[in-house]
């Protein structure tokens, strides 16, 4: 079968892709739910079985975190799905996505259905099960037409990318190391373009612990942890800048018992995003300096945990060539593929930090995701899946251009660094 066979053969899979969608939608696999990732592990390790090498189920790590109570908790995540192809291939692909969705088990959005003839909505349509069918689809049809053994390839599924992939985080920077190029298929934005520089993102508590009293017989002998907490969210929402790309954004807030009691303690969740590794580090800097200037306060004490986990996208010689190229794949489908900045965060920052360049939104085409309105354009399935076959293809054939020149721009980072 040629490239453009398989490309037909693409196309004849729409009804099947879109009943199979349907299905894993219907399955919840919210990050917390492990048994309903459990499941969607396994429909994935069935539809790779054939297809690579090995197919393999890997625990992801134990992550720590302060939660709203202000405890100290532990927080597991789903087993990760890792396979593989011709894994001594001159040219490496590292194709990344997560099984997870942001909709727990109580949630009332569970069911997928279709609105039109061509739009689903369901949980995870577009965030990101259809951007596995993507991935799954692409792959089958590449092994179908490649004849060369050039490229190899690695899949990693991870089940924890909605808070963070604290549980999948070293898996990914070590698959990254061992390979050239990264794919990942998060969904494009609404009008179809794909992400270009990601913020960098990081999510952090501050717990504020005061003195409890009788609100009525010992108010005076009191701290109160609200007011404590009230004046740091203010000041911490303070250092947004959003001239410079910095945000701050104040979460979640919780503290307090009866209304009778002083409360001894307050809890402030809090996300920051920002477009470069000096402002993370900046930043890092600003916040122990206000929670060292807060617990001067008598009789408040200020702790602060959690970091940033994204560190920002850039686009290196290597990223803009790969984007070039998937540009150039999208012309000969009769696609107008553009690029765009976004705010928004993926392992796509991760596997970038680790000097891996990557495309991050070859998933389907879709919007409103995490929320009950999230849905897809269904056939953006196998408009998309199309579109990497090619990028499959131009990688197979051209890749040495690609290592070479992320080889060199690393040589140059390494050589400016010795000189500074």
């Amino acid at each position: 079968m040629n490239l453009q066979e398989s490309c037909r053969w693409i196309e004849s899979r729409q009804d099947d892709l879109v009943d199979r969608l349907c299905q894993l939608s219907a399955i919840n696999s919210g990050t917390a739910n492990l048994p309903g990732l459990g499941v969607v592990a396994e429909e994935f390790q069935a539809l790779y079985s054939p297809l690579a090498e090995n197919v393999e189920l890997l625990d992801s790590a134990v992550a720590e975190r302060v939660d709203l109570n202000g405890e100290l908790v532990q927080e597991r995540f789903g087993k990760m799905l890792t396979c593989n192809k011709r894994p001594d291939a001159p040219i490496q692909v590292l194709l990344v996505g997560h099984m997870d969705t942001v909709f727990p088990v109580e949630h009332a959005f569970q069911q997928p259905r279709m609105l039109d003839a061509n739009m689903l909505t369901g949980p995870g349509v577009a965030d990101m099960k259809g951007g596995l069918l993507v991935m799954h689809t692409a792959l089958t049809a590449f092994e179908q037409c490649q004849d060369d053994d050039r490229l190899g390839w690695r899949v990693l599924l991870n089940a924890d990318e909605e808070t963070g992939s604290h549980g999948s985080a070293s898996e990914l920077q070590l698959a990254a190391t061992q390979a050239h190029a990264g794919l990942i298929f998060e969904p494009a934005l609404p009008d179809g373009s794909f992400s270009r520089a990601r913020k960098g993102s990081g999510n952090f508590t501050l717990v504020a612990k005061g003195r409890a009293a009788h609100a009525g017989r010992e108010f005076e002998t009191g701290v109160n942890a609200i007011l404590a907490m009230t004046e740091a969210a203010q000041r911490l929402g303070a250092l947004t800048d959003l001239a410079r790309g910095i945000t701050v954004n104040i979460a979640r807030v919780s503290g307090g018992t009866a209304f009778n009691v002083v409360p001894d303690q307050a809890v402030c969740q809090f996300n920051v995003r920002c477009i470069s590794r000096e402002q993370q580090q900046q930043l890092a800097e600003q916040l122990a300096a206000l929670v060292a200037e807060l617990n001067q306060a008598p009789g408040i004490q200020m702790l602060l945990s959690g970091g940033f986990s994204r560190p920002p996208k850039r686009i290196s010689p290597a990223n803009q060539l790969l984007m070039d190229w998937t540009s150039s794949c999208g012309a000969s489908l009769g696609l107008t593929v553009r690029f765009n900045d976004t705010g928004g965060c993926c392992d796509g920052n991760n596997l970038a930090a680790a000097g891996l360049p990557n495309i991050d939104t070859l998933g389907v085409v879709g919007g409103e995701i995490h929320t009950d309105q999230e849905f897809m354009r269904s056939d953006s399935l196998t408009e998309r899946a199309r579109l990497s076959l090619l990028l499959l293809d131009r990688l197979s054939r051209e890749g040495e251009s690609l290592i070479e020149l992320n080889a060199a721009a690393r040589d140059a980072a390494g050589s400016s660094h010795d000189h500074t």
